[in-house]
């Protein structure tokens, strides 16, 4: 009887201890899901090669998943709204070739403007392919964004998505801002996030923006979409992190399934 419950305990330990070694093991090797693309000097400096008198290459934009490997310009014509020869490019309206803890990066959507948006499309160029974080699928694989500026490449995780009213929207809001000012953003965007993501961000935290126009919700409808991210923390890992829906994603399903097609959004 003592023998008996005696195996018993043991076994008990056996089965606890390996357990706890698959959990450690599966904590620790977590896999890598962005590596790093470097973007040197030179790179953007050939981008400068083709600067005119309306605008200045300062940087450059990789999103994890699409298309989207896009040099930044700046606009030096502030009344200039189109670069008619530049046919790949996004722009940030502060300017200068700095690291700040909160940065717009601008980009049109001229071909992915229906209510079902494509992904990674050949054509695709600017912000077109930013659409394919409407889909719950894509972003549960695809949650990184790098910013190159000043010769140093910058990985940011993506914490929030949403539609904002253009009228909304504060462009001015970037380069050195408070932390009060982050902090109010930062519960602002998540509030209106179509996903929860398991991402620890407060206002010491540097966020960049990513802005595109969308007809998602119909031709008249005055909506930009909205990828906001954070700096990854000093010896951070890439990996994978959870990610769930928000009830506010409920009329995005809507709109997919085409139930909104006769309804105002």
């Amino acid at each position: 009887m003592k023998s008996s419950k005696k195996n018993i305990l043991i076994i008990t330990i056996i089965i606890v201890l390996l357990f706890s070694s698959i959990y450690l093991f599966t904590d620790i090797f977590k896999p890598t899901i962005y590596t790093k693309k470097k973007r040197s000097k030179n790179i953007i400096a050939e981008r400068k090669n083709d600067d005119k008198n309306l605008f200045k290459t300062i940087g450059w934009i990789r999103v994890q998943g699409t298309n989207i490997d896009t040099p930044i310009i700046t606009y030096t014509n502030k009344e200039a709204n189109m670069v008619a020869s530049k046919d790949n490019y996004v722009w940030n309206v502060i300017g200068d070739e700095k690291l700040y803890n909160k940065v717009n990066i601008i980009g049109h959507n001229l071909l992915n403007l229906s209510k079902k948006p494509d992904i990674g499309l050949k054509d695709f160029s600017r912000f077109d392919d930013l659409m394919a974080f409407i889909y719950y699928d894509f972003v549960k694989e695809n949650k990184y964004i790098q910013y190159t500026i000043n010769g140093h490449d910058y990985i940011y995780k993506v914490y929030a998505v949403d539609f904002e009213y253009r009228h909304n929207l504060d462009l001015s809001f970037e380069g050195n801002a408070t932390k009060e000012m982050v902090e109010n953003f930062i519960i602002k965007e998540k509030k209106k996030s179509l996903y929860d993501f398991n991402v620890k961000v407060n206002g010491n935290d540097k966020i960049i923006s990513l802005i595109t126009c969308t007809r998602f919700y119909g031709i008249g409808d005055e909506r930009e979409f909205v990828v906001n991210a954070r700096l990854v923390h000093k010896d951070e890992e890439l990996t994978n992190y959870k990610v769930t829906k928000t009830k506010r994603y409920k009329k995005v399903e809507k709109v997919l399934r085409g139930d909104l097609e006769n309804e105002k959004a």
